[in-house]
């Protein structure tokens, strides 16, 4: 007889891949489920738009899409189960001098600060709406060995961007894609050379997140986070080398930050 596979019925959540179902489904069995959220800043949004004309201090639209999955999730797995959930807010725009200038007048302890209280906000709702929520913190807190991580995989895929005809090819195309997203970001016309650079820094923060997230949370956990082209590099080989893929469970494009 064919084995049931697990289903999940998840709001806001893509077609989950059938090996992250299953891994999933075996850390169900094992009687622990380990959550871990990467969401964005509390960015304004307009007519269901990100606008990145300002950013503020409550529950980021992003962080409240979890929030709901989480929930969701939970009421689909047996009571016996372990459940841990934590939130990590993504605070490392902080030393762009073009995006700080357009969101806090130049200010990065200010645009730190509204962070660390959208994380505050965040675990309160969490909270109120009894999930098993244990922490909620931003990246360069919760992650000690963050800036090394990051600093070693920007290096790494800008050397690789020079000798991998298909790394450049992904570099560029993604430079000219998000020239919109970059500028808004920015509060002005950017140009492409810019965009280069923040496609490889948001390459580098990808994958300097899973494995500081390994570093923290253990090797068994699921990862949620928006869809994104970015997402990928989670698991890329710069770190994970030949351990287990971190599971991700992937918002739909319309909850997606542009």
């Amino acid at each position: 007889m064919k084995r049931k596979e697990l289903q999940l019925q998840l709001p806001n959540v893509a077609e989950i891949p059938a090996w992250v179902l299953r891994s999933i489904e075996r850390k169900i069995k094992s009687g622990t489920l380990i959550l871990v959220s990467a969401v964005c800043p509390d960015y304004e949004r307009a007519d269901r738009r990100f606008t990145y004309k300002n950013v503020g201090w409550g529950v980021p639209y992003i962080a409240g899409q979890h929030l709901e999955v989480v929930k969701a999730l939970i009421s689909q797995i047996p009571n016996s189960v372990k459940v841990t959930y934590h939130v990590t807010l993504a605070d490392t725009e902080f030393d762009l001098p073009l995006v700080m200038d357009h969101l806090v007048g130049g200010d990065p302890n200010e645009f730190l600060q509204r962070c660390q209280l959208s994380c505050e906000k965040i675990l309160e709702r969490a909270l109120e709406i009894n999930l098993p929520v244990k922490s909620s913190s931003r990246f360069t807190e919760v992650f000690p060995q963050w800036f090394q991580l990051y600093e070693l995989a920007l290096l790494q895929f800008k050397q690789e961007a020079k000798v991998s005809s298909s790394t450049g090819y992904d570099l560029e195309s993604g430079a000219q894609k998000r020239v919109p997203l970059y500028a808004a970001m920015a509060g002005h016309e950017v140009g492409v050379e810019y965009c280069r650079e923040m496609v490889l820094r948001q390459w580098a923060q990808y994958a300097a997140w899973g494995e500081a997230a390994r570093g923290v949370f253990g090797q068994d956990f699921v990862m949620i986070n928006h869809s994104t082209p970015n997402l990928g590099r989670v698991n890329d080989q710069i770190f994970r080398k030949d351990r287990e893929r971190i599971p991700i469970l992937q918002l739909s494009t319309t909850t997606t930050p542009e």
